[in-house]
């Protein structure tokens, strides 16, 4: 094979291999497709609140609260959720209550299962991760940044102060029956036991 033929195969051949290996996408497809994958946090939040949360398995408010007064580490470790190394811990609870007063943050309740036990269902200042992270409804690991993940937690504090909370105050009164289910946290170093407020993410009041 003289050489002139023998340069010309060889070139064929890495242009040939350079054109499989290499190839250009169009513009706005790739943009198309970036957009597409970016995560909405407010749509993530709203389907969850709309979808999920009627189904949401909970704790029975009492047996929560007996429970956890027992032994707040042991309890907290066994039917708690927890982010990390922190000492906070979150659970989602429900149970029948009633209304004995309106505070200026929250609505204290008396459990009707068992009027000793009392708890405050959260009308201000509704903020933190507590419905995220009571309710292992993200894992950090499957988001590409922690802003992300940290914007289901505001935009489901957003929902729950817009759509549940605000009718719920300007209906409620002193003696209403109602029923609720909503996320607690509990710092096993600092419980404040006596203090345990509920952020809801069910409100349903019976006249």
């Amino acid at each position: 094979m003289n050489k002139p033929i023998k340069y010309t195969i060889i070139a064929l051949v890495l242009v040939f291999s350079f054109y499989n290996a290499v190839y250009i996408k169009d513009l706005d497809a790739v943009k198309a497709l970036k957009t597409k994958a970016v995560f909405n946090a407010k749509d993530y939040a709203d389907d969850f609140i709309e979808n999920k949360v009627q189904n949401l398995l909970a704790i029975d408010a009492s047996s929560f609260l007996t429970g956890i007064s027992e032994d707040v580490k042991s309890y907290s470790e066994s039917k708690g959720n927890k982010l990390g190394i922190s000492d906070d811990y979150y659970f989602i609870i429900d149970g029948k209550a009633t209304v004995e007063k309106i505070e200026e943050e929250n609505v204290l309740v008396t459990l009707q299962e068992n009027k000793n036990r009392k708890l405050k269902i959260a009308t201000d200042f509704i903020f933190g991760n507590a419905i995220r992270e009571g309710a292992k409804m993200a894992n950090i690991g499957d988001y590409q940044n922690t802003m992300d993940y940290n914007n289901i937690s505001v935009e489901l504090n957003n929902i729950v102060r817009e759509t549940i909370v605000s009718p719920f105050k300007k209906s409620v009164k002193e003696n209403d029956s109602l029923y609720f289910k909503g996320a607690v946290k509990v710092n096993v170093n600092k419980p404040q036991l006596d203090n345990l407020r509920v952020i809801p993410l069910i409100l349903d009041l019976k006249k």
